[in-house]
């Protein structure tokens, strides 16, 4: 789905990956930005904890370290609690199949099954929560995509 043809009252969800390119010098592309300015948006706690993952094994004595500390911290802290969305229990279990399925499909290594439970269970989020997910992960998405079912995806490139 291209980020115009979003209807105009879509809540957004966002994956991991548009708060981590968001962060990067070269940021979002212009069309997701303007999308993301005038949309309601949801957050995961799956992917604040992604985030807070990252802050944690950030190596200390690098000189890259407080500078990216810092984006992550400016990142959690405009993060309201009440906009956050949580995945049922029926919706875990229909991501954990889903993601086991493909990676035994895909012949995935370990880290790369890991990967695709959590964009599993984004995916199975905003099919369950009737949301838009954003993402910039298309290899992943894809495959979701295909066999997923139903769902409002929005993917895009850096």
């Amino acid at each position: 789905m291209e980020p115009g043809a979003v209807a105009a009252d879509a809540v957004l969800l966002l994956d991991t990956t548009v708060y981590i390119d968001g962060m990067k010098q070269a940021g979002l592309p212009d069309a997701i930005q303007a999308m993301l300015a005038i949309h309601m948006i949801r957050h995961s706690g799956l992917c604040v904890g992604g985030l807070a993952f990252g802050f944690g094994r950030l190596d200390p004595s690098h000189h890259d370290t407080p500078r990216n500390r810092s984006a992550i911290e400016a990142v959690l802290e405009r993060l309201a609690p009440g906009e956050f969305v949580d995945l049922s229990p029926s919706g875990w279990a229909r991501a954990g199949v889903l993601a086991g399925s493909l990676a035994r499909l895909q012949g995935f290594a370990q880290d790369r099954r890991r990967t695709l439970l959590l964009d599993a269970v984004l995916f199975v989020t905003a099919q369950e929560q009737g949301l838009t997910l954003v993402s910039g992960n298309l290899s992943d998405m894809d495959l979701l995509l295909r066999v997923g079912g139903p769902a409002n995806v929005v993917l895009y490139v850096v």
